[in-house]
């Protein structure tokens, strides 16, 4: 197979993953490939597929054999909780999503350079909650009970280059454009919106874009038995446009505004940022029968997830128009979310000549401060557990992977966030994660 092949073989891969992104939400944990799902997400040191090069350490790119392809598909379950003033019984939908995805990696010339193509998720958050919406907004509104759905997605499509520069050293970087789409689907109480801060509307907002960045990575072999690895991946910005549509009945009739056209719609601006990334690991065989893998995560929140500015202009509401002086509305929600690290360890174990077992174990920081915090921004998981077995034959190999990101609780005594509606709250969220991942080399 030439390299034009292996570009059809990419679109293919860009085809599959993009159609199941289109129809898919979910949040991932550590790691995107089964192997990786399995060792806590600590492969930054050793690359063994090219999903794992292009997203943990394209270093890895280099050190791969021959032409080779891999297919994932990810399904991720959720349990929860949520309690505010009016309501202990909010619940969180089970079924977070189903998504496929995959890379290829094709030797140049004589092989020392390798360049790999991928699809792939990057970030994806999601929260599809039901509850009952306590008042709140001016003067006390409520809209009962509520679906309370937000999602945040960004789906990679990227290409890389591995280089082998010495026997004991491999560089390699990747380029990325990042699809992103946002939805929120809840009732929405305006932050910081000169003339509404405070005003409860229900809001139904989609909006996609597209923003780019950029991996580096290394992979140093000091000894046949350790290798250590370093990667970086850049900031992303992404202004996403769509629309805005909803519904303030509620909120005029308690101002008294009862003759007020209550449906509105808007064209949409949201600015959306991903944070960079630093890691850091090393690979030990310190057995036969045994690898040891260890990685620690920076991961630079505070400078993305900061506040999510909303900008919404040409308003069809007339009455809401007037009221405002204006047919645009720009709203800035805080977010403040905290620096995070994640440390991880993962063990691999072969058994015979095809079959090899894993096992691995990650914390993470909280990066989201109480202020802020509500049920669909509560990515406060931290410990994660991971198994997972793999088999081998000639070009082909299969893998399966269980992550549980076990329970986390969080609670709320004065949120920071205008009318109070999330002071006194407790949340509480559990993510399940099963995935398959197929290889070959070609």
């Amino acid at each position: 197979m030439n390299l034009r092949s292996s570009f059809r073989l990419f679109g293919f891969l860009f085809f599959v993953a993009g159609s199941g992104f289109a129809q898919t939400v979910g949040a991932l944990g550590n790691g995107t490939s089964s192997r990786a799902t399995s060792l806590g997400g600590a492969t930054v040191a050793t690359i063994t597929s090219p999903l794992e090069a292009m997203q943990s350490n394209p270093a890895g790119l280099a050190e791969l054999n021959g032409r080779t392809a891999d297919l994932s598909f990810t399904s991720m379950f959720t349990t929860g909780s949520f309690t505010n003033s009016v309501s202990n019984d909010g619940t969180v939908a089970g079924f977070a999503g189903a998504i496929p995805y995959g890379a290829v990696a094709v030797p140049l010339g004589s092989g020392r350079f390798k360049v790999g193509f991928s699809v792939a998720p990057d970030v994806t958050m999601n929260a599809d909650w039901k509850y009952m919406d306590p008042p709140g907004g001016i003067n006390g509104t409520t809209y009962g009970l509520q679906q309370n759905h937000s999602s945040i997605l960004g789906l990679r499509y990227a290409g890389g280059v591995g280089v082998v520069v010495t026997k004991k050293l491999s560089v390699g970087g990747t380029v990325g454009a990042i699809y992103n789409r946002n939805t929120l689907q809840a009732p929405f109480i305006f932050q910081q919106e000169p003339t509404l801060a405070g005003a409860k509307v229900l809001l139904d907002l989609h909006t996609a874009g597209t923003g780019w960045n950029s991996s580096f990575g290394a992979l140093y072999t000091p000894s046949s038995k350790v290798k250590l690895g370093l990667s970086y991946k850049s900031k992303t910005t992404v202004h996403s446009h769509g629309d805005a549509t909803g519904n303030a009945r509620q909120q005029f009739d308690a101002l008294g505004a009862t003759t007020f056209q209550g449906d509105f719609g808007y064209d949409a601006e949201v600015v959306t940022k991903f944070p960079q990334a630093l890691s850091a690991g090393v690979s030990w065989q310190a057995h036969k029968r045994m690898r040891l893998n260890l990685q620690g995560n920076w991961i630079n929140w505070s400078n993305a997830f900061d506040s999510l500015p909303v900008h919404l202009t040409n308003g069809t509401n007339a009455d809401l128009n007037g009221f405002v002086g204006s047919d645009a509305l720009n709203d800035v929600i805080p977010v403040a979310w905290h620096n995070q690290g994640v440390f991880g360890f993962g063990v691999e174990s072969p058994m015979g000549e095809h079959l090899a077992f894993r096992g691995g174990y990650s914390y993470a920081t909280n990066p989201v401060p109480s202020s802020t915090l509500t049920p669909m921004t509560a990515a406060i998981l931290q410990n994660t557990l991971g198994t997972g077995v793999g088999y081998n034959l000639g070009r082909y190999s299969l893998d399966l992977g269980y992550q549980v990101q076990l329970p986390a609780s969080q609670s709320v005594v004065t949120s920071s966030l205008l009318s109070g509606e999330y002071d006194n709250t407790k949340v509480n969220v559990a993510i399940h994660t099963l995935t398959l991942s197929s290889r070959f080399h070609f």
